[in-house]
């Protein structure tokens, strides 16, 4: 499966950024495929087995939903667990990590300079999307939603790496980076 999105293309294993002279470079987040996988989630995957990928789908469509939520939100616009109807639109999970985000919005009141920020730096070799680099009381983070079960290693080194492009593409001055974790218990 192959996808163009605005400069974007998603291949099944990996994800790709196009410039402006047609180069294409990879994602931050598939170059750090190549990190080593934490133990727990290589005993998960014996555990599940086959429903790994099930599992994994899943969970990434998850993660969309609630980024896409977040985004809507962040725009201005209402967000609404029913539809017309009265019925759901969304699992109980999604809405619960919005529920969330937008508690976590309340009470930082972050200043949004950037919402879904696509990014391709040539002078670095890769590409990405930044969740967003908002201020929080005087200072600028770049923000990364996260729904996974779990904050691996390779998510600071994912910010890191945005960070570097930020400062590489003359984006604002970042003074901080973070991760908003949606599904914490």
């Amino acid at each position: 499966m192959t996808t163009l999105s605005s400069n974007q293309l998603t291949f099944v294993d990996g994800r790709f950024y196009t410039d402006d002279n047609g180069m294409h470079y990879p994602s931050v987040t598939t170059i750090l495929e190549a990190y080593p996988k934490p133990y727990a989630l290589m005993q998960w995957l014996k555990e599940v087995g086959k429903e790994a990928d099930t599992i994994r789908d899943a969970a990434g469509e998850r993660g969309s939903t609630v980024h896409t939520l977040t985004e809507v939100y962040d725009k201005g616009h209402e967000v609404n667990l029913l539809d017309d109807s009265g019925r759901p639109r969304y699992g109980l999970q999604e809405w619960a990590m919005f529920e969330r985000y937008a508690e976590f919005t309340q009470r930082h009141e972050p200043e949004h300079h950037y919402i879904e920020q696509t990014l391709v730096c040539p002078d670095m070799g890769c590409g990405g999307t930044i969740d967003r680099i908002c201020e929080i009381n005087g200072r600028n983070y770049i923000l990364d939603i996260k729904t996974s079960n779990g904050i691996y290693n390779s998510y600071w080194l994912q910010l890191a790496a945005y960070r570097q492009m930020a400062k590489f593409m003359g984006l604002r001055g970042v003074d901080g980076v973070a991760v908003l974790w949606l599904n914490a218990k």
